[in-house]
């Protein structure tokens, strides 16, 4: 099991960069084309955004799966180390609830969208909003592995710091 989400991972964090690199270089070019070539890339701005949504995506899965999201941990660090973890994990709880509505909320809009092509690329609008699920499933992988740490952490000896709360 762990092999596994090594694996996902680490696809995680190539196809993240892949895409950013080709949002990169494709305005690159396009700007490239367009003032020193005059003949600009016409689905170059198209592509850098929709490799960007998806690169959002992705990446907000890779803080998740870090536990580095924002969090004020000024006040949860005043209580008891169980008062934390049970705070941590409904937190992550209503977290997991929140992304499932955004799985079922955004495979219906990608299931509407399927036939409706986009400008330049004339690509079908639904693979741009699948990334909304397919991200929100990755972090809900990723809520699931992070409680379950939570759970299985031992006490530290300082009882009243909130380390990863």
């Amino acid at each position: 099991m762990r092999q596994a989400f090594r694996v996902l991972e680490k696809a995680e964090e190539y196809v993240c960069v892949a895409l950013l690199v080709v949002a990169f270089v494709i305005q690159f070019a396009h700007i490239l084309g367009r003032y020193a070539l005059g003949a600009p890339i016409y689905f170059a701005e198209e592509l850098a955004r929709y490799a960007f949504i998806w690169s959002v995506m992705i990446g907000a899965s890779i803080v998740y799966r870090t536990d580095s999201h924002t969090n004020v941990e000024f006040f949860a660090g005043l209580l008891p180390r169980a008062a934390q973890t049970a705070l941590y994990v409904g937190r992550n709880v209503v977290i997991v609830g929140f992304l499932l509505i955004v799985i079922v909320n955004g495979t219906a809009l990608a299931a509407k969208t399927m036939n409706v092509p986009s400008a330049a690329l004339e690509w079908p609008w639904g693979y741009i909003y699948m990334a909304a699920p397919v991200g929100a499933a990755l972090m809900i992988i990723n809520a699931l592995r992070l409680i379950g740490r939570r759970l299985q952490a031992r006490p530290s000896p300082r009882q009243g710091t909130s380390e990863g709360a």
